[in-house]
């Protein structure tokens, strides 16, 4: 099957979602009645996937997250004016506390680009990397190493302009396999200064 034409064109960002407003609804920005549900992060990515993927929405991945963040999105944008107007417009009159970066690079095999999170529904880890000083090209080559530590695990890495340096995906049938590649195989990499680590089945979102 051909690629998917939007998922290495224009320009893409990672958000991770941190907090979002209970007492705002998610379609409209309002505050709710008193004695209305509260919002919760299930109801903001049920939201977020309403929008749709390219060349309808921005939105090519949406899901809850267990760890360091509620939830997080990916998102495609033709300009950075259009990415702009979605994270402090759409997310931002809803409610939604996040921190977010651009795609500057991905990883390779070959000649094919492998970024983090197009495609692949599984359980994911979703890592956000530090690097050493002078490593970042060293680390990203190390991850997609199809000899290297993470062979088995490893589904996409990207550079990202944010308050890390690399976003790394690793997948698996389990959580199980996905947890023990992150704090096992991922460690024997050089040139990690951190890792931050939240994880989704992103098979509840299949069909």
């Amino acid at each position: 099957m051909a690629d998917n034409p939007f998922n290495y064109s224009g320009i893409h960002a990672f958000v991770f979602i941190n907090e979002v407003h209970p007492a705002l609804d998610v379609d409209s920005g309002r505050l709710k009645d008193p004695g209305d549900d509260s919002t919760t992060i299930r109801d903001v990515i049920d939201a977020l996937r309403a929008f749709g993927p390219p060349p309808d929405g921005p939105v090519i991945f949406a899901s809850e997250l267990v760890g360091s963040a509620k939830g997080f999105a990916h998102l495609r944008a033709e300009s950075l004016t259009e990415l702009q107007d979605f994270i402090g417009g759409h997310l931002s009159r809803r409610g939604v506390a996040s921190n977010y970066g651009t795609e500057a690079d991905t990883a390779k095999k070959g000649i094919k680009k492998v970024g983090a999170k197009r495609d692949t529904p599984e359980v994911i880890g979703l890592i956000r990397l530090r690097t050493q000083k002078g490593k970042l090209q060293e680390v990203l080559q190390a991850l997609a190493d199809d000899d290297g530590p993470l062979r088995d695990t490893f589904k996409g890495a990207s550079v990202v302009f944010g308050d890390y340096d690399i976003l790394l995906q690793l997948g698996g049938d389990t959580f199980e396999e996905v947890a023990a590649a992150a704090y096992g195989p991922l460690q024997q990499i050089p040139g990690i200064a951190s890792s931050n680590t939240a994880f989704t089945d992103a098979r509840r979102y299949e069909g």
